[in-house]
């Protein structure tokens, strides 16, 4: 994921970057009214940098999590297709796994990051995963796959 927002933050800023400069260079140089065809460079500025943003947000709170999440047992209740995502045809799996927070007694269902290959096999027997939960709001979470899963060659 972290890789698909870099690219597209590189990709939308250049392009942003590009037609700007050359709305503005045209407006400067030709005619005035041709800073119109610097917007849609403008816009794809902000696209750009709000992907690099986004980025950085997730990463923060992995790190935040990292340092002073809480770390519980979430017992794995399944390996589901994540069909909000598709890319060539395909959905990610992930690993579901639910909790009860002590605090409020409710149950919490987490799920993994997308995966593109098949984890049940390397779950083998466990019946728990770790989970990294923020003490305070357990929808901030990332559940530990680090060392139980193998990194996608």
């Amino acid at each position: 994921m972290y890789r698909v927002l870099r690219i597209l933050g590189i990709v939308f800023t250049v392009m942003g970057l590009l037609f700007t400069a050359l709305g503005g260079t045209l407006a400067l140089l030709v005619e005035p009214m041709l800073f119109l065809f610097a917007l849609p460079g403008l816009i794809f500025l902000v696209l750009g940098l709000s992907f690099f943003g986004a980025n950085a947000h997730t990463r923060k709170i992995r790190q935040w999590l990292a340092e002073n999440g809480r770390r519980i047992e979430a017992d794995i209740i399944g390996v589901q297709y994540d069909t909000r995502v598709r890319v060539n045809g395909r959905c990610p799996l992930v690993i579901q796994c639910q909790a009860v927070n002590p605090a409020d007694g409710k149950v919490y269902v987490f799920e993994s990051e997308g995966l593109w290959f098949d984890p049940e096999p390397f779950l083998g027997e466990r019946t728990t995963l770790p989970v990294l939960v923020d003490p305070d709001d357990y929808h901030r979470y990332q559940i530990v796959t680090e060392g139980i899963l193998p990194e996608r060659g």
